[in-house]
Formats: C-alpha cells, structure tokens, sequence
C-alpha cells in the first residue's frame, strides 16, 4: 500500500461513527479516496474485533456481492441464497466486514447487509459507495477533494492536504521532486485544476516521470487530458478521469443524465430554486428536478453545502465539465445558458429594489455566495449577440454590489465590455457611463471617470429621467472629486439632489443625496460642514434600514472629529465604520478609515501599529486593482512622510517587520478590520513574518521536521530561520523561544496562521484611557 497522507480527520470521523453505528457508509464522488480510508480505517479498527476485519473488493462483482463476501469468508458450496448463507457464517463472529465499491449493486448490497446486521450481532459493516445504500440506521460519511490552499503574498494559506499528496506522489514518480518557492504556484495550480481530488493528483504525478511540471500544467490547463499509464493495478474504471465519471453516469437514471448536464450551466454552488428554475423540462416532468438532484447527491455527483440559511449545491470541476460535454451533444447548452441568464438577472433586479433595506447585508452576503454564476452569466450574455442586451443590464444592475463588496475592477471591466455594444437602450447606457465612471475614479483613473461621467450626463439629459439624471449628476461629482474639481463636484451634486426631490418614489438609482457633499467639505478642510452631512447620511441610512451608506457616514464623522481634536469621538466612529464595513467586504471604506487611524497611531506614540496600518491600507488598494494615492484629494499628502518617520524613530528592520505585519492581515476585509480594531495586531519585533510563523510553532513545541510539514518548506530551511531567531533575539534555546513568545500574551495562532479544518460529520439517514489628540490642519483618511 503507498503511504496515506492527510485524511486524518476522516479516519477519525469513521471510527467514530464506527463506535455508535453498525453500518457506515463512506460516500463520495469517484477518485476521491474512499476505498484508501477504508482500508486505513479497518488497520486502525481490526483490534477491535475478535475475528479482525475482512475486505471484499465488489468493483468486478457483476450481480451477486453475497457470493464475492462468501468466497472471501472461504464459505464453499454456496447455495441460491447467498446472503442468508454468509449472514449464518457470521452469526457467532466478531468481524468488521468491508464492502468496497457497492454503487452499482446498491439494492443487492443493502439487502445483504440487512441480513447479516440482523442475524450477527458482533459484526460491523464498512462500506464504500458512491451512492449511499439507504438501510435505516446507516451512517453516512460524506467524502470530498482534499483541500487545496491559496497563495497570498507568496504563502499557502489554508489546509493543503492536496499540495502534500502531490509533493509525496511526485517525489515517488520522479525521485528528488519537492515542493519549493519556485514551483509552488505551479503546484497549487495543478492541484486546483484537479479538484483536490487524490486519483487525479495520483494519475498526474505519475506523468512526472516524462513530463516537467511546467509541460504537465500547460497539458491539463489546455484539457488536453492524460491518456492512461501501462501497468498499472488499478480497476479499469480508476485508469483515467473520464473513466471514473463515466461510471458514475452509467448509474443514473435518464432524469438524473439529464439534469446532470442541464446543472454543468452553474458555476459554483446553486440552490434547488435556481435548478428548478433552469433546468425544468422533459424528461424531467414536474417537480423532478428535486428527485433527479436527490438521485445525483445520494450518488456523489452533486455535493450538498449549508449554510446558516440555506441549503447549496456543487458539482466538482471534473463532473461539470463532463456534464457540460454532455449538454453539448445534446445541442442545447444555448437554451440552457439562456436560463441561466434570466434567472441571475432576475435576482439581480430583486437585489436593486431590495437593496435600501434592511435586507442589504442578506442580498450582498447571497451575491457573494453566487459570485460565479453571476461571473457566469454574464460572460455568456455579453458573449452572445443574441442575449448582449441582458448581459449588459445585469452588469448595471449589479453596480452596488461590484462596489459594496470591494469588486470595483471587476465591475468596471464588465461595464466596459457592456459599453461597448452599440444596441444599449440610452437609459441603461447612461445607468453603465455613471457606474463606470465612479469605479474608474476610485480606482484612480481620474481623467476616464471624468470623461464618462460626461457622457453620462449627456445622455441622462436626453432620456428626461430625473431619477436617472440625479444618479448621473451623482456619479460626475464624484470624478469631479477625486479629479481634485471640487467647485466642479459640489455644483454637480447640488443639481443631483435638486434632481432627486423631484421624484416621488425613488427606486434602485435611490441614494443619500448628502454624502457626496460630506466628502467635498471633507476634502475643502470643512470638518464642521463634513460633519453635519454625514450625520444627515446616517440619518438616511437609519431611516430606511440598510447599513452600507452608513458606514461611510461614520468614516466621515471620524475623521471630522480627528481633525476637530475629538480622540474619543474618532475612535467610537471609526469602531462603527470598521465592524459595518467588514460585513459587506467592502476594503475601500476600510482603507479610507484606515489612513486616520495610522494618523492617530503616530501621534499617540503607538508606532508600530502606524506601520501596520500603513502597510495594510497599501496592499488593500493594491488588491483593488488600483493607484488611488497620487493626487486623491480625500486621502492625506502626508503619507510618505508618515512612513518616513515611522521608519527613523522605529529602524528599518522594526519598521519593515511591522508593516509587514499589516500586509499579512490585508488578504480579506475580515481580517483587516480585525486588526484595526486592535484584534490580530503584533509587534513582531526584530522578526519577519515567515519567522513569526516559525516561532509560534517552536513555542508550541514542534520539531524542526513539524514545522516544515506545515508550513511545506524544507526542514534545512527551518534550521536556518530557527538560527536567524535565536540570533534576532537574543536567545539560546528553543525553549526561550517559547517564553518570549508568552511574555507578549501570544497564545493564540499568528495572523498567517493556517486554521484547522473541521471533521467531516457523519450523516444519519433516517431511523437512526487614550489623550485627545491635537487639532488637525488636514481633512481626509
């Protein structure tokens, strides 16, 4: 047997199903390891059993699998009634029986194991299937891909269980290979095309032995495929990928074939609403699209997800594409596409009206949840003559969430691309020149936002919709703003209200019309008058319910009362922008918030913080794709002269550490506003950020080999960053290490830590003091 790595949590989740059940079932999706757990899982149990484990191998079995578990047992003479035979044979044992690979002869295998659970009291069954068997009582431990991390700022980050089998599978194909800064990328590249699933990483290390990394990534990237190695001792059916899913697909039922290919339209996870509402029609009559998905979920082709709320669907990478083949074939992926279309629009229109509402945090947390269905349909809409038209009103009507949610690059490339057809309706083409405008100003590119808030104006005029005019009106006045126009600004967002108070009911292009003012006084060095207008934001924002207006209302309210010499005042709006900003993702508001509270970290002495939050609020606009900095009138001119400074009174090395720190917490808006609340916020010292990591696990007491294991560096580069910190501070010992590291009240994991990932659960199937800080000439964070 190759070595097992990773599962753990697996193999624990099974024995102790194991402990209270006496059937479980290992479920999962083809290539995705079960019959390894199950043999790891009866060598860890056999103990247990008086009479050991015994394992019958079903995948060749054609009908019966009672006489391939009575040929196992060595029972001879077996009778018509198998099952009752081997269920008598095994009346007096103590056994743990392992059945791998019962998805075609599920109904066979149930009934055996009924008998034999009924007549053998000692006897526990094991089973690996990727359709469950349905026996009351049975115990089902869903099985997925292995995880496969990400890479920020050049680290893993997330479990990556799937990155380790590659790095052993491929040192075993091509002795000497090793995961290294160089191809780590590469590796977690390969790793996600795969799906994390361990046959597809096991049947691609393999080619290692012919082909460099680099040519077996540009091969499966290109889906070329892999054709199947000679010699090897696997079923026919685990030769290649195809082979795997093309025996799944030999299980389902016309309606379940049907659906299959009809889901390949999704990307990501869906919900039973939008495959009803797309994937309805012969031959699934009405109401089959839930019974096709449950037929497709107890096979392991589609994975339920759930959340607080709701419940979701996934097909892995391999099994959509090969449903999407499917579809293909059949000559509708048109059809279905366009329903696809429909569907995403009409939630995004739902969303717009809803969106000054309460409701607001629900509609971004569910656009975020469908973020690539919407990538989706929209890629096919703007990519279809046919549906051009859709596909532009869908990116329109998702300009709040593009910029609530930190999404302003992606946004703009959308509104772009629907700009760009000649067909528009002029109402929506004036709606995409406003939101395309205010996504290029704040991404910095002033002298494009100016010229399509122009545009936008113009043709708003032309369509004689005031609230539509009033939107445009808004949108010039803040290019106008961040182009540094502000008498420009403030005339183009006193028309925009004038506009707005005209119409009666306002609907989707509905804003609070005082905080483009709030941001001009700000940026004019009015704090007073800043002030007031963002108290009027949240007045607006309390006075229909939603939150996301509200959280810039309060940045404004801080950084008014920083420079008005309010400490207290700017800390308690600060806290209230940072915690509403984080709910919606949204980095712009966190990053405007963050330039004060650096200001307010300098001169209340706290400078390595300063740094941090220096080096935060550069990469959060890094990530946005844009270079706001130069020029932007709401942001302070001083900030090259703050890190000056910090940088002298801290050292360079101290200062570089710090910011460093602030940059390792920028990789999701969650986590930054965590640390400008003061949450994960570290004074490394002397020490990098690798280092840091590196000492946290020697305070914890791992080896040298541990800590490379987690953190898939070489052991010899542990050695050398364990010389570097002993060294740095000053220590003898691993073991001051450890108390250095407790003396600063570190418990916890870093802020770059990887957090655990959680045991599958088994499933049941059913009958079973600060000083005030000085007055400040300057406005804007």
């Amino acid at each position: 047997m190759t070595s097992f790595v990773g599962r753990n949590d697996e193999i624990a989740s099974i024995c102790a199903a194991l402990a209270d059940n006496r059937l479980v079932t290992i479920s999962g999706p083809g290539g995705a390891g079960k019959t390894r757990l199950a043999l790891h899982t009866a060598a860890r149990q056999r103990g247990a059993f008086a009479d050991g484990s015994r394992t019958v191998p079903l995948e060749s079995t054609p009908a019966s699998p009672a006489t391939a578990v009575a040929a196992e047992l060595g029972i001879e003479d077996v009778s018509r009634d198998a099952a009752e035979q081997v269920a008598a044979f095994l009346a007096d044992t103590s056994l743990l029986l392992v059945l791998d690979g019962c998805e075609h002869l599920a109904q066979a295998c149930a009934e055996l194991v009924e008998k034999v659970l009924t007549r053998a009291p000692g006897v526990r069954v094991l089973a690996t299937s990727r359709h469950v068997l349905g026996v009351d009582g049975e115990a089902v431990v869903p099985i997925g891909p292995l995880p496969v991390p990400v890479v920020a700022d050049g680290e893993l980050t997330g479990p990556a269980d799937a990155v380790a089998l590659f790095a052993d599978r491929a040192a075993a194909a091509a002795p000497g290979f090793a995961v290294t800064d160089a191809n780590r990328d590469a590796v977690v590249r390969l790793c996600a095309l795969l799906d994390g699933m361990p046959l597809a990483i096991e049947l691609a290390t393999a080619w290692l032995r012919v082909l460099s990394l680099t040519d077996l990534l540009e091969r499966i990237e290109g889906g070329r495929g892999l054709p199947p190695r000679a010699g090897r001792s696997r079923p026919d059916r685990h030769r290649t990928l195809e082979a795997a899913v093309d025996w799944s697909f030999g299980l389902c039922s016309p309606q379940e074939r049907a659906l299959w290919a009809r889901l390949s339209v999704f990307e990501g996870d869906f919900g039973l609403a939008a495959a009803e509402a797309v994937c309805a029609g012969e031959p699934i009559g009405a109401g089959g699209v839930l019974v096709a998905l449950a037929g497709l979920v107890d096979k392991s082709v589609v994975c339920r997800e759930r959340d607080d709320r709701s419940t979701y669907y996934r097909m892995l990478g391999t099994t959509r594409r090969y449903g999407r083949d499917r579809l293909g074939r059949s000559g509708r992926t048109g059809e279905f596409c366009t329903r696809h279309l429909r569907y995403y629009l009409d939630l995004a229109e739902s969303a717009g009206e809803g969106w000054l509402s309460a409701e607001q945090t629900a509609i971004t947390a569910r656009l975020r949840r469908e973020h690539a269905n919407l990538r989706a349909a929209l890629e096919f809409g703007l990519g279809d003559p046919a549906t051009g038209q859709a596909g532009a009103r869908l990116a329109a009507r998702l300009d709040r969430y593009w910029a609530a949610c930190g999404l302003l690059d992606e946004g703009r490339r959308w509104f772009d691309r629907a700009l760009a057809r000649d067909d528009l309706p002029q109402g929506l083409r004036a709606e995409l020149l406003a939101s395309a405008a205010c996504a290029a100003a704040t991404l910095g590119d002033r002298e494009t936002s100016l010229r399509l808030a122009e545009q936008g104006v113009l043709v708003a005029r032309r369509t004689g919709d005031a609230e539509l005019l009033s939107r445009a009106l808004a949108g010039e006045g803040v290019a106008a703003l961040h182009a540094g126009d502000l008498e420009r600004a403030e005339v183009a967002h006193r028309e925009s209200a004038l506009w707005r108070d005209r119409v009666q009911r306002p609907d989707r292009h509905a804003h609070p019309p005082d905080l483009g003012p709030a941001l001009v006084a700000l940026a004019r060095g009015d704090a007073r008058r800043a002030g007031e207008h963002a108290q009027r934001v949240i007045d607006f924002s309390l006075g229909c319910g939603e939150l996301w207006h509200r959280s810039y209302g309060h940045c404004v309210l801080a950084i008014s009362a920083w420079v008005l010499g309010d400490a207290d005042a700017t800390r308690g709006h600060a806290a209230e922008c940072v915690r509403i900003a984080a709910e919606f993702d949204d980095p712009v508001c966190l990053v405007l918030i963050a330039e004060t509270l650096a200001d307010v970290a300098v001169v209340t002495g706290d400078h390595a913080r300063a740094a941090g939050i220096l080096g935060l609020a550069e990469r959060l606009w890094e990530r946005m794709g844009g270079a706001p900095r130069r020029g932007n009138p709401l942001l302070p001119p001083a900030h090259r002269r703050c890190s000056e400074v910090l940088r002298r009174l801290l050292g360079a090395e101290r200062f570089t550490a710090a910011y460093e720190v602030g940059v390792a917490n920028s990789t999701s808006p969650q986590r930054a506003a965590e640390f400008l609340a003061g949450g994960a916020a570290r004074d490394p010292g002397p020490l990098t950020r690798r280092q840091m990591d590196v000492a946290e696990r020697l305070a914890h007491g791992r080896t040298n080999k541990e800590i490379a294991a987690e953190l898939l560096i070489s052991p010899r580069t542990v050695d050398v960053h364990v010389d570097h910190i002993l060294r740095k501070l000053g220590l003898r010992s691993r073991v001051q290490v450890g108390v250095w590291f407790a003396a600063r009240g570190w418990t916890g994991t870093t802020a770059v830590a990887v957090a655990p990932r959680p045991s599958p659960p088994a499933r049941r199937i059913s009958g079973s003091d600060p000083a005030r800080a000085p007055r400040r000439g300057r406005a804007g964070p």
